[in-house]
């Protein structure tokens, strides 16, 4: 059964979309440009206005001509993968005919929208008829509704495109949080990456929590949480438990001997930060994208642009997008019109054409500064779409590692009880190029390099390092021909 990473910090170490299927799903990141309901669906309210910070750049940790550019150690590659489990359809139960015809009428609003809105039009290779019926048989058997939301999960993910999911009511209430940054929960106040089933590396910690407070860094490794494993039997983070109570976590900083560390929980609460610093020597900027699921993220790097351009503009910039999951399309398009401009592809339905077309807004030199993308296998969606847009546009090298390949625009289908299902309904056909290149392939970089999150801290990161060695020296034109 598939299971996507999500946002909400700490209520599990997977955190953002991509094919790897660890054990709890709680908020998808891949969320469509467009949205359409077969009930009306509220949107997000706006998200909250940013406070202009006073506070000074943050100096990278990476220095040139001094740091040393860390090796991948020897036999290691990818991060592990992460096995899941195949969907184990429950014991028929005897349950309320009237949950069952509620549960029949969404199977029933589920297929017809895979019937005239998925993309492929051979529904992946898969027989779509006959995994409805297999479903419906399940239903009819008897199902409790926590079971039932599983089994539509299950049924979702048996189309193969790794991108496609199913909602309860109770994921869609917790996502609209997370839409407006709306961040509110008790734990250390950290967003985590999976490293296999055992490990989970820091992305990003939230401003003001626990963890950021104990100086603990993106790039550290969480190893064990009260010398027990890191989620429970759920798959939740143990990290999470309740206000004022202390947690002991194990944690490996790349290069480091692991040491343990004891937190006092408490709630936290905002948006989700993202990094950014600058290279003062070279005059070069450095900014972490962890997500577009929050919405403040265009606002985000348009402040972080201000801030680094304050003393002048950059000689180069670097976009870390290696462990972005994706999230919202409007986010997607924020931070495009930052750094380009024109129509650089096209979301191709099965019966129409919607053209990208990005309004160029300058801060700071931004659409002219020489750019670098960091791209991994972590890289997903919108954070693909992001990362390929930037080099059909003639303005970002890619250096890194080859994407997966999950670029397929979402759009929601609600139904009667409140549940929704997010279809792939569209492939996004770059300008030049041939449809759902990106979704065959992935995005190959132009410049292959080991950027595993958790081997590297950014003093010693080897795929920094190189970006700031490009950007330095004089630039090349960018390739953008067929094989990107």
């Amino acid at each position: 059964m598939k299971q996507r990473r999500f946002t909400d910090p700490e209520n599990g170490p997977d955190q953002g979309l991509g094919s790897n299927k660890p054990a709890k799903l709680i908020l998808p990141l891949a969320i469509g440009m467009a949205v359409l309901t077969a009930l009306p669906v509220s949107a997000p309210a706006d998200p909250p206005a940013l406070e202009a910070s006073d506070a000074p750049v943050r100096a990278c940790g990476y220095v040139p001509g001094v740091s040393v550019p860390a090796k991948m150690p020897a036999g290691v590659a990818d991060r592990p993968h992460i096995d899941v489990k195949p969907y184990s359809p429950p014991a028929p139960i005897s349950v309320d005919p009237k949950d069952t015809a509620l549960e029949l009428s969404v199977l029933n609003g589920l297929s017809s929208a895979v019937n005239d809105h998925y993309v492929y039009t051979d529904f992946n290779g898969h027989d779509w008829p006959a995994l409805v019926a297999k479903y419906r048989a399940l239903i009819e058997g008897g199902m409790r509704v926590d079971a039932f939301y599983g089994a539509m999960e299950a049924l979702i993910s048996e189309l193969g495109d790794e991108h496609s999911y199913f909602q309860s009511p109770q994921e869609i209430q917790a996502e609209k949080a997370a839409l407006t940054s709306q961040y509110n929960f008790v734990g250390v106040g950290a967003l985590f990456l999976p490293i296999g089933l055992d490990r989970a590396a820091i992305m990003t910690l939230m401003e003001g929590g626990p963890g950021a407070e104990a100086g603990l860094q993106p790039h550290d490794t969480l190893l064990s949480v009260d010398r027990g494993p890191i989620r429970d039997s759920s798959g939740y983070s143990r990290t999470r438990g309740p206000e004022g109570t202390t947690v002991q976590l194990r944690i490996e900083r790349p290069g480091e001997a692991p040491r343990d560390i004891t937190l006092t929980r408490r709630r936290v609460t905002g948006r989700l930060p993202i990094e950014y610093c600058l290279i003062s020597a070279a005059r070069i900027g450095y900014i972490f994208l962890p997500t577009m699921l929050d919405q403040t993220m265009g606002d985000q790097v348009r402040e972080a642009l201000q801030k680094l351009t304050a003393d002048g503009p950059l000689a180069g910039l670097v976009l870390d997008n290696r462990v972005n999951g994706g999230g919202l399309g409007s986010v997607d398009q924020a931070i495009l019109d930052l750094f380009a401009s024109g129509i650089p592809g096209e979301y191709v339905t099965r019966d129409s054409r919607e053209p990208l077309k990005l309004a160029p807004e300058d801060i700071g030199g931004s659409q002219s500064v020489p750019l670098t993308v960091l791209i991994d296998v972590d890289t997903v969606s919108y954070g693909e779409i992001l990362s390929g847009v930037l080099r059909v546009s003639g303005r970002a090298k890619l250096l890194g590692g080859r994407t997966r390949g999950n670029v397929e625009q979402l759009r929601s289908y609600t139904f009667g009880d409140g549940s929704r299902a997010w279809l792939a309904s569209a492939t996004f056909q770059p300008r030049g190029m041939a449809n759902g290149v990106w979704e065959k392939q992935g995005l190959v970089p132009d410049v292959a390099l080991p950027t595993r999150w958790d081997l590297f801290t950014e003093a010693d990161d080897p795929a920094l390092a190189k970006a700031v060695e490009l950007l330095t020296t004089k630039p090349e034109p960018t390739s953008v021909g067929p094989d990107h």
